[in-house]
């Protein structure tokens, strides 16, 4: 009966501590829009363009807009909030950045996510995502380079919801860095066929950038919805 009774004891401790241990422990960032624009340290995104909270109309329900008004080139979000303050992140350092995404248009060519670095970069963007003609494409860019490597690519419609995840290990060498990118859920394979990316993935500071950036013309409006944003350190964390 001792025995019986310790044992139910035991277990009964162990489901308490599973229990209250949090779900997602390593979740650095909720970027949840009905949190509002305060979850990005800044916004880069000049009038008449903007990024507003709006009903996504498409049972999203609260979303992040980002309107590049045409005449503009850039409407961004810059980094991430964490307590109020900008997150550093780090070389070494692990993230998976995921959220959604309902794009107006899909012609064109134009960037919707960087992993941008700041300041007095060699390397300007080593992580870019890109719609161009109908597809989102994942490139790797290496120091001082107008060579793209082209990661990955899949096509894409206007007003299609889809989700990406991207995996990147910080890292200053090309063997210490890598990316990874999950699409509607799935790890995709990526160029040299694997599903992790060796290269060099970080400069003098680095931060995530949603939105959409139509680099070579700017002529035309450009609104990409952005939805269930989230950092995490681990897929597992996001996914």
């Amino acid at each position: 009966m001792r025995k019986r009774a310790l044992s139910a004891l035991a277990t009964t401790a162990a489901w308490l501590l599973l229990a209250a241990s949090p779900a997602h422990a390593s979740v650095i960032w909720d970027g949840d829009a009905a949190r509002g624009t305060d979850v990005f340290p800044s916004l880069e995104c000049p009038s008449p363009s903007s990024v507003i909270t709006a009903d996504s109309s498409t049972g999203h329900g609260t979303v992040f807009r980002y309107t590049k008004a045409a005449g503009d080139i850039r409407c961004e979000s810059r980094g991430v909030s964490v307590g109020g303050s900008r997150y550093a992140f780090a070389d070494g350092g692990t993230y998976y950045f995921d959220w959604e995404s309902q794009l107006s248009t899909v012609s064109g060519d134009f960037v919707v996510w960087q992993w941008k670095s700041y300041p007095n970069a060699d390397q300007n963007y080593p992580v870019i995502m890109t719609v161009k003609d109908g597809a989102i494409r994942l490139f790797h860019v290496p120091p001082g380079s107008t060579s793209w490597t082209l990661l990955w690519s899949a096509p894409v419609q206007a007003g299609a919801w889809n989700r990406y995840a991207v995996g990147i290990h910080a890292g200053s060498s090309a063997s210490s860095g890598w990316v990874e990118l999950y699409f509607n859920g799935v790890p995709q394979t990526l160029t040299g066929g694997g599903t992790r990316y060796a290269a060099r993935t970080w400069d003098s500071a680095n931060e995530p950038k949603w939105g959409a950036y139509d680099r070579d013309d700017g002529s035309t409006e450009i609104i990409n919805r952005v939805d269930s944003l989230k950092l995490g350190t681990s897929y597992a964390d996001v996914g």
